[in-house]
């Protein structure tokens, strides 16, 4: 049983009270830290989930669950997933966390001194424990919360059923689900799940296109401002590939939404928008393949697996410049005014003229427009495909694709959400089709590419080529495969159903 206390509780007020009737034998007082962990956006914490660190172990818990569901010993603190040792713990959390990294979120100390209940015979008959959560481990550090546990003792259930009466008479509440995980965060100033580049804005259906376009394009420089500072802490790759999804949707939407802003002001951001894009390019596709080093190495034989490492330090140390390009971009002065004239011109009041004819209709007849049309050219460009499967062809698909699927979740608000999202998964199918095919053609390119600049000696290179070229004829056979599957993939997004709901949802008068 678990009593919350007041702050400024004295544990000897209940103590002496109870020596008039019982034994009382103090324990020594135990006092431990802990730390939480979770990644930048939140990925434990949306999952229910709290990891926690204490002494030389790590711990995995439900949230405003005692029980832990996991326990490991550590030498050190992993920061990746690829840290952790082998076993259940590393396996439940492999879905969750991915390739992001693990954060110290807060640090707490706890103080924890237990007293057993003596009867007559000096049986022991019942514990009860003072635990005070505290923010540091120095004297007099501020108490975050502060309980009292009542805990019985076997074959004595009528003296703990005294002692929970005496506890509920003097006042003190029981405990309810509220975890110390949130008074921590709270201290600390950070709020669980206040992160999410994930797209989630109500729009009212009514609301003129320019003022929906602005509040998702306010959103975005959010995401972009908020990652922008942790790219050069380079604490992992996720803040750069959050901080380029952003960029994209922005550009996305300054071409699907036409006239609703100036043409001139419009091409004006698409433009330095371009830019922002490709000065992390270089960037992005390195961090791509050095997060796909074991899979690649997994496709080879074993025997090529270690000739493969120098490709990988090479990389590692292109890596490494490419980062210090895009910090310096970032840094520019050129990238300063292109955010700063972005925020100027999104918190700029309203201006209705001719060059921007579409700002003022209702969000939902626009977006239902749009993304109608945009639906119409992928099944278009798709059926063409169906008739000559051309490679370049696949590769306007998928960013078409991508288009259509930024369109549905800018606007996914205005329609049945059953309906929205069971679209978008179907076509995530398709992206998910044409990402692969394209990320292995680019990939097979790049390998030939890079195999030629590579600062090894003859007999060095020799080995690394033998290796390449396997893993280059991999990668060739699952590409036709993607290939070979589009079709199939495709006629399924394409098919009657969806093609009479998406008339249905984007043709009709809402």
């Amino acid at each position: 049983m678990k009593f919350n206390l007041p702050n400024d509780y004295k544990e000897q007020a209940l103590i002496g009270q109870l020596a008039d009737q019982y034994g009382i034998k103090k324990e020594p007082t135990v006092f431990e830290s802990f730390a939480f962990l979770d990644t930048f956006d939140w990925r434990l914490f949306n999952k229910s989930l709290i990891l926690y660190q204490s002494g030389s172990k790590l711990f995995l818990r439900k949230l405003t669950k005692n029980e832990n569901l996991h326990a490991i010993e550590i030498t050190s603190l992993p920061i990746f997933i690829w840290d952790f040792p082998d076993g259940n713990f590393k396996k439940h959390l492999v879905p969750i966390l991915k390739m992001r990294a693990l954060l110290k979120l807060a640090h707490v100390h706890s103080r924890s001194t237990t007293y057993r209940i003596l009867d007559q015979n000096e049986k022991t008959v019942a514990r009860i424990s003072f635990e005070e959560i505290l923010s540091s481990g120095v004297k007099d550090a501020p108490v975050l919360t502060a309980y009292l546990c009542l805990k019985p003792v076997k074959g004595y259930q009528k003296y703990f059923a005294k002692l929970t009466k005496r506890c509920k008479q003097a006042g003190f509440k029981i405990s309810t689900n509220e975890d110390v995980y949130f008074k921590t965060l709270n201290f600390v100033n950070k709020k669980p799940g206040s992160y999410s580049a994930k797209f989630n804005i109500q729009h009212d259906p009514d609301m003129r296109a320019d003022d929906a376009v602005k509040v998702i394009l306010n959103f975005l420089l959010q995401i972009m401002r908020v990652n922008e500072v942790y790219i050069a802490k380079d604490l992992d790759t996720e803040f750069l590939h959050d901080f380029r999804v952003a960029i994209r949707r922005t550009r996305t939407i300054l071409g699907q939404m036409k006239n609703v802003f100036p043409m001139e002001t419009t091409n004006r951001f698409k433009r330095d928008f371009a830019y922002v894009g490709k000065l992390t390019n270089a960037l992005r596709d390195l961090d791509v393949y050095l997060l796909k080093k074991n899979t690649y190495k997994a496709m080879l034989p074993s025997a090529l697996q270690k000739n493969i490492e120098p490709l990988f330090e090479y990389l590692q140390q292109e890596r490494a410049k490419a980062l210090q390009k895009v910090i310096k971009g970032l840094n520019s002065k050129k990238y300063a005014k292109i955010l700063n004239d972005w925020e100027k011109f999104l918190a700029e009041q309203r201006k209705d003229s001719e060059a921007s004819g579409n700002a003022a209709l209702p969000i939902i007849y626009f977006a239902q427009k749009r993304i109608y049309l945009k639906y119409q050219s992928v099944v278009k460009a798709g059926n063409q495909i169906l008739k000559n499967t051309d490679d370049e062809m696949l590769h306007v698909l998928r960013i078409q694709c991508k288009k259509l699927r930024y369109l549905l979740e800018f606007f996914s608000s205005l329609f049945p959400p059953k309906k929205i999202s069971s679209l978008i998964e179907q076509l995530k199918n398709l992206q998910n089709n044409l990402g692969d095919f394209n990320d292995l053609c680019v990939q097979e390119e790049y390998l030939l590419e890079i195999s030629r600049k590579l600062p090894l000696t003859r007999e060095q290179l020799k080995k690394v080529l033998v290796a390449i070229g396997s893993l280059i004829g991999h990668l060739d056979r699952k590409r036709q495969a993607a290939k070979k599957a589009f079709a199939k993939t495709f006629t399924g997004f394409a098919s009657p159903a969806n093609k009479k709901l998406f008339r249905k949802l984007f043709t009709s008068k809402a």
